[in-house]
């Protein structure tokens, strides 16, 4: 079986039909059904019920999907992985970054292309800590940033520097900064999951605080347009409030203070290039010297 029979079986579950999933991979409607046909016949098994109205994916079906977009999906990595091996081009910096972190990743970035001018590197943004721990074991990534350390026989997790959350607000809200309560503030604050909300919630159980949350965002950009347009006060880490999209708001701190740690995290066991190991020092030079 080939990995292209794999991706035009995923295209006929994605789109739940042969006529939409055959112009999306540009071949014709019966060149696509025969090779259905021909993956169900080599598995003993069918992949769908068909009616002359609709289809519908079996129970084995569906398990089959499972393993064949995961096959998809190493097969593409690994490509890109050998890709990167061309001895023309040193091999992607592949990091997670938060949010938060971007503007000063961006420096840090600029200092290291200063020394390796042919450097590329790949930066997304990763917030589930246990997502960048798998990608850092599985040899996905290089390095990750997470706001808390990750407890690993197999990993470094070093500290880089510690930021509170602050409360932004429209330009001169609050002209006595050191009276002003959450407690009643109509809140903007981010999706329940991310770790983030997660620090704020502790904080609000601690002192028996029930927030008036008014808008949920999972981005602090979001929250930040929000707060421009006078929607509600947003509370996010000190250090994004220096970002683009946080200018001509207030950043008051909260009291009692809240903080959190950033860390940089890479696997132990690999055998990094002179260039990773460079650029994890940048890292931490550049919060040093911060500091």
């Amino acid at each position: 079986m080939k990995i292209i029979q794999l991706e035009y079986f995923i295209a006929v579950v994605k789109y739940n039909s042969f006529t939409k999933a055959a112009d999306f991979l540009h071949i014709s409607q019966p060149s696509l059904t025969n090779t259905i046909k021909k993956i169900e016949a080599d598995l003993g098994y069918d992949l769908f019920l068909r009616t002359t109205k609709d289809i519908k994916i079996t129970e084995k079906g569906i398990h089959f999907y499972n393993y064949a977009v995961q096959l998809v999906q190493n097969y593409h990595q690994t490509l890109e992985k050998m890709y990167d091996l061309n001895m023309g081009h040193a091999p992607k910096i592949k990091l997670s970054i938060l949010e938060s972190s971007n503007q000063w990743v961006s420096q840090v970035v600029a200092m290291h292309q200063k020394q390796y001018q042919d450097q590329t590197y790949l930066a997304s943004e990763v917030h589930d800590q246990s997502t960048i721990l798998e990608r850092l074991l599985n040899f996905e990534n290089h390095l990750g940033l997470t706001n808390e350390q990750i407890v690993h026989d197999d990993i470094h997790s070093i500290p880089l520097y510690e930021e509170s959350y602050v409360l932004i607000t429209p330009k001169d809200t609050f002209p006595n900064r050191n009276k002003v309560s959450i407690k009643s503030l109509p809140l903007i604050l981010p999706t329940k999951g991310s770790q983030v909300r997660k620090h704020l919630d502790d904080y609000f159980n601690r002192l028996n605080i029930h927030p008036n949350i008014i808008i949920e965002a999972d981005r602090f950009e979001a929250s930040t347009n929000f707060v421009h347009r006078g929607l509600g006060y947003a509370i996010i880490p000190r250090v994004y409030y220096q970002s683009f999209n946080a200018r001509d708001l207030d950043a008051i701190e909260i009291k009692p203070t809240l903080s959190r740690s950033i860390y940089i995290n890479y696997l132990k066991k690999r055998k990094h290039p002179e260039r990773v190991l460079s650029f994890i020092d940048l890292c931490i030079y550049y919060w040093n010297i911060k500091e």
